[in-house]
């Protein structure tokens, strides 16, 4: 393999390689998808890791809360036949920069905006899981002429601290302004905790493979995580503020929900339909926070559905 710098990922080798640029780490090749190139996107606050694939009208897939792009694997090849699909790593996550700055719900806002700025993307449609969710709906909400339509995987609504189940989940959100101790809690994670956080997200355990640990606990590890986890969890209260302004958003929205989420149960995602008039409810069966990675075909038929307009 060529030698290359951190803003350049053209792929001339079939080996998953990563490297290491110092205060960022760059994926070079993606193992679980080699027909896709790892690009990059410079915004204010640092460098944003993303794919591109497809063609058709834009879809901008956004992952939640600790989350990176391989949690869309299973949407890829049923998407992108009919859309254009941009799957970025958020600021802080994934293989994106991790700036000391402030993980706000403002900050991932403008991260949308200037992410289809930079791509020449004037209008898409967004779908996001969990905090990704949340993401997708502000976003939406701030600039509803950017926004085609939404759908809402299993998303995190206004109040989520309360709305939260999950004991471990409550746990952490528990500890969100005690010093040090988030922080603490995440850099201190091993593989088997790794294991057992991602369990919490899905109903069928099997799923959870040593590959899919692997994975990543491989990001977990990148200097600076810690830190932006700590950082979003500890300005969770504020996505409260958009509560009120939810009930005019305008954008057609689809919500899916996993049956058996555990951490938000499908009761959420019943008042986030009733809050969103402009909304459609459809639960999966047999499938819990991710339901576009657990119970892929049936969650792309209801997406591809929505946005056909059928």
């Amino acid at each position: 393999m060529r030698e290359t710098d951190a803003d350049d990922v053209s792929i001339d080798t079939d080996t998953p390689v990563i490297i290491d640029t110092g205060p960022a780490v760059r994926l070079i090749t993606i193992d679980w998808n080699l027909t896709l190139e790892p690009r990059l996107v410079r915004i204010e606050e640092g460098t944003i890791a993303y794919v591109v694939t497809g063609e058709g009208p834009p879809l901008i897939l956004l992952h939640g809360f600790g989350g990176e792009i391989w949690m869309w694997e299973k949407q890829i090849a049923a998407l992108s036949k009919r859309y254009r699909l941009y799957i970025p790593d958020l600021l802080g996550y994934g293989y994106s920069d991790r700036p000391k700055v402030d993980y706000t719900p403002s900050l991932f806002i403008d991260m949308i905006r200037q992410f289809m700025e930079r791509l020449g993307v004037s209008r898409a449609g967004l779908i996001g899981n969990s905090m990704g969710g949340g993401i997708a709906w502000a976003f939406a909400l701030a600039y509803p002429e950017r926004v085609d339509k939404l759908v809402l995987i299993d998303s995190i609504p206004p109040q989520v601290i309360p709305a939260v189940r999950n004991p471990l989940f409550r746990w952490f959100l528990a500890i969100r302004h005690v010093p040090l101790l988030p922080y603490v809690a995440v850099a201190l994670r091993t593989r088997h905790m790794v294991r057992i956080a991602l369990t919490q997200v899905v109903y069928d355990d099997r799923l959870i493979t040593d590959e899919v640990v692997e994975r990543q606990y491989r990001t977990s590890r990148i200097a600076g995580t810690a830190r932006v986890i700590a950082s979003t969890v500890r300005h969770t209260d504020e996505v409260a503020r958009y509560a009120d302004a939810l009930t005019s958003l305008p954008t057609p929205t689809l919500i899916i929900w996993g049956e058996k989420d555990e951490l938000f149960p499908v009761e959420v995602g019943k008042q986030l339909h009733a809050s969103i008039r402009n909304s459609r409810l459809v639960v999966i069966k047999d499938s819990g926070h991710m339901p576009m990675w657990e119970t892929p075909d049936e969650t792309n038929r209801t997406i591809l559905e929505f946005l056909d307009g059928k």
